[in-house]
């Protein structure tokens, strides 16, 4: 309550003279001050929020390039456009082009194009074609501006309900880009929020079976099978979310008969907005349906993408800003994706149907094999939601911070205590400084200048220092960093070369090294530790012979020097004279070498995994011990009365082993960690250059490895380098934050 717009409310007169019914009436009118604030406040965010959303959107409508496909719909738009002017209502029939989407997105389009003037049709091409950069400008705009406002009605609604959300799904980029053009995404997308939205109404009312709320679900569902078949993904999550919710009611027989007819409803609206189908619906409908799968496996644009299993989540990490740096200046989908993965937690305590449609929605492009960037729009809507909950989450965890810094400050530390022990610390901070804090702050120091094998005779000669003083004093200004460029004198570059090296990083000939760098560390040590873990677990059993035996030869691979083992798989996976390759030569193609063989030579997924057996292999016995060791210290009096209370296997490993446990296994699966982010000898053993930071590093320092004309660039190689210790730092941050490391072990 503002204390200072109630006093002016306030009589002269002493408080104990104010009446109680005079207090009320003061009390009323503060509250309904705030009241007021809040809902102005409210509105004026969402206002701000849709306001900006229509201005990024209608920005990108003007200024894309025509993408891929937009001609095909633009083509259909037109057919649909002459139906109805020469008022053939009867050819909505027989038309539909591209048969393999519903036709009501192309029916919209064809609708907002009579206002232009009639334009010949636009010639028919394959799907492999090149966008046609010359549609008709007349017929380009209103195409595009109804796809804008379609985009910006979602976000208003998203912003409706969540105005932090609605920010987020108004700022993200690849979604801007795809409801900006003449696509199919932007009226489903909207329709499918719809759907989502009216079933959790119907949750919420007291009326129970196929209320106006389940009826309007239906419907939108329906719509939304009419405009495109991808997004029907948000039936699904409700389906899922229906059967949770009835099992916790213990209702799920009840409900089954409200479901079928909400089913039906959704089927016969589907049935009743696509006219095509009316002639022949079940050949028409398989048809269409069976294309994709047919697309998916033999379209050459497929074939020649050969996007791996796991390219939806490198869209959702993608740095877009590379096709158009002028109207994406800002690179927000990834931020937006790290605070999903925070929020999501929270969001399902909130609202499990939104992480039931993230889910599912991500499973379902892991699995299709078509992995084109607009497809993960079906599930940006409920990635918004999860990240306003990761930013609150994150919010907490700084006042958390700021909050406990006072308690920190307070500390109180042992002079006495301190003296014992600096004849004992500071050998290591010598050690520490001259071995790793001296080095760091060298190569930032070579990361200011654009130092190469062309002048590393003047940077031998004090050039280094002398472009570095001159630089940090202002006496030199900063020059633009140019990598295509040598000169055989070192120069001052500032942090120019930060923007340029990151942006190498991210995204860089259809690869961001970024990107994988991250996702081979969590991939392999997923597997590390849970390949030690369960080996750990195997020779902690009672009654297993020889377990000191087994432990030693578990060890071995850790034993042997790393680039030897690489040497050894490189031996085995190498094509045509590998071991793998002999073998399967030698047992037949119907053999488990040649079915393996062959899918790692035909699947463009299948090729991580002759880098993540060896990482598996070298890793593993460094967990196993990490865990052995803490299995040892786990009570048995702790064990054992999880056992007389009747818990289950599991329970005991989930309540009782794994809290006791992971203390100790933290600080191994960071040691690994940083091992796996800065992997060298395993992709430099089978040439794989474009890998991790550590193997570009490398590739650009070495003068005698060309590298594409980068080779001998020593300052991009330091920068690389500071890159890798700021993220290492920061994941270490992260991890150590939300594993709870500091607190360390308690039961000891």
């Amino acid at each position: 309550m503002d204390t200072n717009r109630l006093t002016n409310y306030l009589p002269t007169r002493p408080i104990s003279l104010i009446s109680n019914d005079q207090l009320n009436v003061l009390f009323t009118r503060a509250f309904q001050m705030t009241k007021t604030f809040r809902v102005l406040f409210y509105t004026i965010s969402v206002l701000l929020v849709v306001a900006i959303a229509f201005g990024l959107r209608a920005r990108a409508a003007s200024m894309l390039p025509i993408d891929f496909d937009e001609d095909d719909y633009l083509r259909a738009g037109q057919e649909y456009a002459h139906l109805i002017r020469t008022s053939n209502w009867s050819g909505f029939l027989e038309t539909n082009y591209r048969p393999e989407h519903p036709p009501l997105a192309k029916i919209m389009i064809g609708l907002i194009i009579l206002s232009a003037p009639e334009e010949a049709l636009i010639p028919d091409a394959s799907t492999s074609a090149l966008p046609n950069k010359n549609l008709p400008t007349d017929l380009v705009k209103p195409a595009r501006t109804l796809n804008a406002i379609f985009g910006t009605m979602t976000v208003a609604i998203v912003a409706l309900i969540n105005p932090l959300a609605g920010l987020f799904l108004a700022s993200h980029i690849l979604t801007i880009r795809y409801v900006s053009q003449i696509m199919l995404e932007a009226i489903p997308f909207l329709i499918s929020l719809l759907a989502a939205i009216s079933y959790l109404k119907a949750k919420q009312s007291k009326r129970s079976g196929l209320n106006r709320w389940l009826i309007l679900s239906a419907i939108f569902l329906g719509l939304t099978a009419a405009s495109k078949y991808l997004y029907c993904v948000i039936g699904i999550a409700i389906l899922v979310d229906w059967y949770l919710d009835a099992k916790e009611k213990d209702s799920v027989k009840i409900s089954l008969r409200t479901v079928a007819l909400w089913g039906v409803l959704a089927i016969v609206v589907f049935f009743l907005f696509d006219p095509y189908l009316w002639p022949n619906p079940i050949g028409r409908l398989s048809e269409s349906i069976f294309y994709h799968a047919g697309y998916s496996s033999s379209a050459t644009e497929v074939q020649n993408a050969g996007f791996p299993v796991w390219q939806p989540f490198f869209w959702l990490f993608f740095f877009p800003t590379w096709f158009n740096k002028s109207l994406f200046p800002f690179p927000s989908d990834p931020f937006i994706m790290i605070l999903a993965l925070f929020g999501l937690s929270r969001l399902w305590n909130k609202e499990r149907l939104y992480v039931l449609w993230l889910g599912i929605a991500m499973a379902f492009l892991l699995v299709w094999p078509t992995k084109w960037p607009q497809y993960i729009m079906i599930l940006t809507v409920p990635l918004s939601f999860a990240a306003a909950e990761g930013l609150f989450i994150v919010r907490d965890n700084l006042l958390e911070w700021w909050g406990a810094r006072k308690t920190r400050a307070k500390t109180h530390y042992n002079k006495t205590e301190t003296r014992r022990a600096l004849p004992w610390l500071i050998p290591g901070l010598i050690a520490f400084t001259i071995l790793t804090v001296c080095p760091l702050f060298f190569q930032f120091g070579v990361s200011l200048t654009d130092f190469n094998s062309a002048s590393i005779r003047d940077g031998f000669n004090g050039g280094i220092w002398r472009s570095i003083s001159l630089g940090i004093t202002g006496e030199i200004p900063a020059q633009p960093a140019n990598l295509e460029t040598r000169s055989d004198k070192v120069n001052f570059v500032g942090l120019n070369s930060y923007p340029d090296v990151f942006s190498f990083i991210t995204y860089s000939n259809n690869w961001s090294m970024l990107f994988f760098n991250v996702l081979w560390t969590v991939l392999s040590i997923l597997l590390q530790c849970g390949l030690g873990l369960g080996v750990a677990f195997l020779l902690w059993q009672h009654g297993v012979r020889f377990g000191k035996f087994w432990q030693v030869l578990f060890i071995l691979p850790w034993a042997i020097p790393e680039m030897i083992g690489a040497m050894m798989w490189v031996n085995i996976f190498q094509r045509d004279w590998g071991w793998l390759y002999l073998a399967a030569d030698k047992f037949g193609k119907d053999s488990f070498f040649a079915v393996f063989a062959n899918g790692l030579d035909k699947s463009p997924s299948m090729w991580l995994i002759v880098f993540l057996l060896p990482a598996i292999w070298y890793g593993f016995p460094f967990m196993m011990l990490a865990a052995s060791i803490g299995l040892k210290t786990i009570p048995r009096e702790v064990l054992d009365a999880a056992t007389i209370d009747g818990s289950s296997i599991w329970q005991t490993f989930k309540y009782v082993t794994w809290p006791l446990l992971l203390p100790l296994l933290i600080p191994a699966i960071i040691v690994r960690g940083i091992f796996a982010f800065n992997q060298f000898y395993l992709f430099q053993a089978f040439g794989f250059s474009d890998s991790t930071l550590a193997t570009l590093s490398y590739n650009i320092f070495n003068p005698s490895n060309g590298f594409g004309g980068y080779g001998g660039q020593f300052a991009v190689s330091a920068t690389i380098n500071i890159i890798t210790v700021i993220l290492l730092m920061f994941f270490v941050m992260v991890f150590n934050r939300w594993s709870k490391a500091g607190e360390g072990v308690t039961y000891a």
